[in-house]
């Protein structure tokens, strides 16, 4: 006898049970389960419902004998959610990022499409003169009465409230009194509608309309409407006909319409206009990149390249070209950009150019909204997706080209389980593909650029800005200088000068600070007291408009004391700044100009950082304060200056990347300058002037720095010489943290490893977020795949160890902040 049988991943299983089960098929079921289709299974010795996703389908002669094998419950989608690329992702991810399927498959589907389990109670054959033995049968069965002879398993219990309840439902199952119905609901779904369409042939209404038939006028101005119309909504008829839902009623109910569900897409970009744009004629450069890019598109291998193109050099005119290509050849594309600010500037360039072959996918549409996007790709209806991070792994069939703008940033890097790496998945998926991924920068990482100065993947160079626009003029102010003047503001007398100048000029400014909030601690002068979050045992910061100070790590918050807590003192001082601080010492100093602010604690509600990028450019505000995520991707013709302060203190951490931070941001920030007509200055502030890092931004030099900074890796062994992961330690007993962390160490170097090297453990950096203790280890290899086992072992190690002390494990291999 033939069966067939799947290879089943569960959802939300631990480590423990992270593992493919194989249950059997129906015969019902066969023809309907493929590989990637979602189905429920029973599991475990209760056989719980759970839910899990097929990998394997495996017809079988026999099976063995010694296992009872349980079957698939049922089906919830006829078609696969995962896609066989997907599939394939799905177990390199599961090893390179050692983590569960469960994990990687969330980040494969939309939120909110998981199946919730609805268990309820149901009354059967209710009869008050039945009295059985034991009284909390009769509560059950007098609580279920009371409340319509139906009720959630759950709420029934809380409503009984005695132990032994789950025994004397199953006694009252067996004696029929009641049944236990199972149902399954995802978060989100479709959207529906109402709709109505003719229920009988045109001609034979039009007859009846005719021979006045129909008597009401109501009814004739919905039936004129439907003859011109086939399918209108209800809530559309009822106001164009200016009719109610019984006048609707009643023509249904002689068989003139019917009623049925309108399937409604949420689409992001459906209350926008934009407009249709062609290609523009390419620079030289440009038609150069395009020539060879196309040449490797056509090959249908897989190929790596690298633009490195200064900032506003065309780049993206490039990648619409190249993607327009890509649809000759009847392919498709994923456009990732780093930030959510910079998503609507790259969508809107795309949808003026592809209109509704565009998709978007970012974390700040709504539930529903993702939804149906995720599903428009999936069913092939569009051509190119443009997105973040997530955005990669959208389900785009026929994948011809991936493209990551700004590769340097380290939002491609997920810092919550899992890991992952948008690059590496990005090769991963183009290597799986067969096809072109495309890198584009004015700063690459330096672990990209070297892997293009060895040879590995191709570089393409882009050296100049359209139309003969210059790079801005780039001037370093030596803070040290202004305190030796008496000038203790944050604002160097240059760079206040130059922004009255642009007030006058009616020309735009924008002030970078990486530091969002009023100040970044409270400080009592009197005591020495620092304000810290009782969780993590951090400076707070404090942010005047709320008069709060809040913890960015955990979120704690607590109003700002007028006192301080230690000693009592009024004595409160605020110490450092930050963006909310600096917006309002631009009011004070220029009173007559208008500022925007732009950081993490003004774009908290759904396209808010849209609205605010939008009154910048339409309302020609003069100055826009901000952090990051203002530095790069933003063309803004009318801003000519760029006002850098506190750059050097992007250097005074301790993380091997701090030097390359520096660089990129401060050359991303100061190409927002001069990208219209007219040139563009920036003032870089610094108490530093000397650093390496600085002076390669200032000249727009990266060849340069790259070239110091490649020296100093190799000698301290950094990536890209070295494969580094840190491996953190967590739990609310600080000293079972530490043992946990020294106890696998110790394990590790007694296996007799000599391929890794393993520091610590030591503190991390925040030795305490939201009640509890971290301790961390840092772990060195030259090869990628010994790192990835001795880590993998770690893991193991860990999982079975750790129960008792409640100690977890967190690994980030090659992580972009090594804080």
């Amino acid at each position: 006898m033939n069966i067939t049988t799947a290879s089943i991943v569960l959802i939300n299983a631990t480590r423990a049970f992270d593992k493919k089960y194989t249950y059997v098929v129906p015969e019902d079921l066969i023809g309907q389960i493929c590989v990637g289709c979602r189905v429920l299974v029973p599991f475990g010795n209760g056989s719980k419902v759970k839910e899990g996703f097929v990998l394997e389908i495996n017809p079988q002669d026999n099976l063995e004998k010694s296992i009872e094998y349980k079957k698939i419950k049922s089906v919830l989608e006829p078609y696969p959610l995962l896609k066989e690329d997907n599939i394939k992702l799905l177990e390199w991810m599961k090893r390179q990022y050692i983590c569960t399927y469960s994990d990687i498959i969330k980040c494969m589907l939309p939120p909110g499409i998981s199946v919730k389990t609805i268990k309820k109670v149901k009354l059967l054959n209710y009869d008050k003169s039945i009295t059985y033995k034991k009284s909390n049968m009769n509560k059950i069965i007098h609580n279920l009465y009371c409340v319509g002879g139906e009720c959630e398993y759950e709420q029934l219990r809380d409503m009984c409230g005695f132990k032994g309840f789950k025994g004397y439902i199953q006694e009252l199952c067996e004696l029929s009194a009641i049944s236990i119905v199972e149902s399954y609901e995802q978060k989100v779904n479709a959207k529906y509608i109402k709709g109505v369409s003719l229920a009988r042939p045109r001609e034979e209404v039009i007859d009846e309309l005719e021979n006045n038939a129909v008597k009401k006028i109501q009814q004739v101005r919905v039936l004129e409407i439907l003859l011109d119309n086939e399918i209108v909504s209800v809530a559309d008829i009822k106001r164009f006909a200016g009719v109610t839902a019984s006048v609707l009623d009643t023509l249904s109910k002689y068989g003139y319409i019917k009623y049925f569900d309108i399937e409604v897409q949420r689409n992001p970009l459906s209350s926008k206009h934009y407009e249709k744009t062609e290609p523009l004629p390419p620079t030289a450069e440009q038609e150069n990149a395009l020539l060879l890019l196309k040449q490797k598109l056509d090959s249908k291998a897989y190929k790596e390249c690298l633009i490195h193109g200064i900032t506003g050099s065309g780049k993206t005119e490039v990648y619409l070209q190249l993607i327009s290509h890509c649809f000759e050849m009847g392919k498709k594309a994923i456009m990732l950009v780093p930030e959510i600010s910079l998503t609507p500037q790259m969508v809107g360039r795309f949808v003026s150019r592809f209109g509704k072959r565009v998709a978007v996918m970012h974390s700040r549409l709504s539930l529903g909204e993702r939804f149906d996007q995720w599903r428009l790709i999936s069913e092939g209806k569009v051509d190119v997706v443009v997105g973040a991070r997530s955005a990669i792994f959208a389900p785009i069939s026929n994948l011809g080209l991936i493209i990551i703008d700004e590769e340097h940033e380290g939002s491609y890097k997920s810092e919550s389980t899992p890991k992952y790496s948008a690059k590496e998945v990005a090769q991963k998926r183009c290597e799986i593909n067969s096809t072109l991924l495309l890198y584009g920068s004015a700063t690459p990482s330096v672990e990209t650029y070297y892997r293009a100065v060895e040879g590995e993947i191709d570089l393409i160079e882009m050296k100049n800005r359209p139309k003969s626009a210059e790079l801005p003029s780039v001037e370093l102010v030596d803070m040290r200088l202004e305190l030796e003047n008496g000038n203790r503001t944050p604002f160097s007398f240059r760079l206040m000068e130059e922004l009255k100048k642009n007030i006058d000029n009616n020309q735009q400014s924008i002030l970078f600070l990486n530091r969002r909030g009023f100040s970044t601690f409270v400080f009592c002068r009197n005591c020495g007291y620092t304000i810290r979050c009782p969780n993590c045992n951090i400076a707070m910061t404090y942010h005047t408009k709320s008069n709060r100070l809040i913890c960015h790590y955990c979120g704690f918050t607590v109003m700002n004391p007028a006192k301080c807590p230690s000693c009592e003192s009024g004595n409160i001082r605020y110490f450092g700044i930050g963006t909310q601080k600096i917006e309002e010492e631009v009011k004070q100093r220029l009173p007559n100009s208008t500022v925007i602010r732009m950081d993490a604690d003004t774009i908290g509600y759904k396209n808010s950082h849209e609205e605010i990028l939008n009154r910048f450019k339409e309302e020609n505000i003069n100055v826009m304060v901000g952090t990051q995520m203002i530095a790069k991707g933003h063309d803004f013709p009318n801003v000519t200056l760029v006002g850098v302060l506190a750059a050097d203190s992007m250097l005074n951490v301790s993380d091997f990347r701090s030097s390359e931070r520096t660089f990129q941001l401060l050359t991303q920030v100061a190409g927002r300058a001069g990208r219209g007509e007219i040139g563009g200055r920036v003032i870089i502030q610094t108490y530093n002037t000397e650093d390496y890092s600085i002076i390669a931004a200032r000249n727009q030099d990266y060849v340069k720095f790259y070239n110091q900074e490649i020296l100093i890796r190799k000698r301290l062994g950094y990536p890209p010489f070295s494969n580094i992961a840190i491996v953190v330690f967590n739990g609310r007993k600080d000293r079972a943290v530490f043992d946990a962390a020294k106890n696998i160490k110790q394990e590790v170097i007694e296996q007799g490893s000599s391929d890794i090297v393993i520091l610590g453990p030591s503190r991390c950096p925040m030795p305490k977020i939201a009640n509890k203790y971290r301790w961390r280890l840092v772990v060195k290899a030259m090869d990628l795949d010994i790192l990835i086992d001795e880590l993998t072992k770690m893991s193991d190690g860990i999982w079975k160890k750790s129960k008792d002390d409640d100690v977890m494990m967190s690994i980030d291999i090659n992580p972009y902040n090594m804080l």
